[in-house]
């Protein structure tokens, strides 16, 4: 893809999804990979337009060795190159992922937020460079894991990380998160790194299949594309659809719970109106606006239960929290 043409087609993402405003300052997710690469060279592209403030910031995982400590290098003269201000974090993934008791994965991608937003404060944004096969991979591993239909919409455009707002702060603030390379390909993107003679780096635990995500990129997608040479196309065409009925539920079960609030604890009666679907949904939004974590289907399918027989009854939830139904009135409390 010409630079000019992949330049518009992410100018298109950014317009659509209301990505940028006059004057924003983008902490940019650098790895040196190919596409954390295009992303900063497409923000820069952008740059002049907008009036951005581009900060990169990369975090060497500390896995890798001599290998991360070549691709921090690579970064920093991409930065330099680019004339962009560039943080690097080190972390040791093993021990904060044992620390906290989750996947190396999950480590890693919680820190490399809590980096990003300690960089953009109150008033900054985060860019990622999530791309269209990313988001056909999230989805294809939702389904394996039994996702409802907001699972099978992928990677979102846009969305909003909580945080505190400082180090000594206790206060909590909310960033956005842009994906502006969401609508290109993986091919687009190298297309256009070729036409500005841009290099970049190979993350060699990218090419192994020890992550899941890893097998299904490198097993799964091809073997769909082996079926329908545009696969990856058609699977980000689908999430558009399932997105726009998604949302509508979503929207459905807003109105819903707007109805029945009684100052947040809401009516049965006026729930049981709905079908299950928006039920579902509403169940699921009051849950988790009392106790700051989703239910699962099962927590909700036991609390509908409880809502249609009218007895007074409670289910826990993740987190600790608990859905309750008794005097004719739904609620959540933690």
């Amino acid at each position: 893809m010409k630079h000019s043409d992949f330049s518009e087609k992410v100018r298109g993402t950014v317009e659509r999804h209301g990505m940028l405003e006059d004057g924003d300052t983008i902490i940019v997710g650098l790895s040196g990979g190919a596409d954390s690469t295009a992303l900063l060279c497409a923000l820069c592209d952008l740059k002049t337009e907008y009036n951005l403030k581009l900060i990169a910031a990369h975090v060497n995982h500390g896995i890798r060795g001599a290998e991360a400590d070549s691709d921090e290098a690579f970064c920093k003269r991409l930065a330099a190159k680019l004339g962009v201000q560039i943080y690097a974090f080190h972390i040791d993934m093993p021990s904060l992922a044992k620390e906290r008791g989750v996947s190396e994965e999950v480590a890693g991608r919680d820190a490399r937020y809590e980096f990003f937003s300690g960089l953009a404060g109150e008033h900054g944004k985060i860019a990622t460079a999530h791309n269209a096969q990313d988001t056909a991979e999230t989805m294809l591993l939702n389904l394996c894991r039994g996702t409802g239909l907001k699972g099978l919409t992928g990677i979102p455009p846009v969305r909003f990380v909580e945080h505190k707002a400082g180090c000594h702060s206790d206060a909590m603030v909310s960033t956005m998160v842009i994906r502006p390379l969401i609508d290109c390909t993986r091919e687009e993107i190298e297309e256009y790194l070729v036409s500005k003679n841009q290099d970049f780096v190979t993350d060699s635990t990218n090419l192994e299949d020890e992550y899941t995500r890893n097998r299904i990129r490198h097993n799964v997608i091809p073997e769909l594309i082996t079926i329908n040479e545009n696969a990856v196309g058609n699977i980000v065409r689908c999430i558009s659809t399932l997105k726009e009925d998604s949302d509508l539920l979503e929207k459905l079960a807003d109105e819903l719970l707007s109805s029945a609030d009684r100052g947040g604890r809401y009516d049965v009666a006026t729930m049981l109106g709905a079908e299950k679907p928006v039920l579902s949904r509403a169940v699921a939004r009051l849950t988790y606006d009392a106790c700051g974590k989703y239910p699962e289907k099962v927590h909700i399918d036991k609390a509908i239960d409880m809502m249609n027989v009218g007895r007074t009854d409670q289910v826990q939830v993740p987190g600790g929290g608990f859905i309750k139904v008794g005097k004719g009135e739904i609620y959540a409390y933690k």
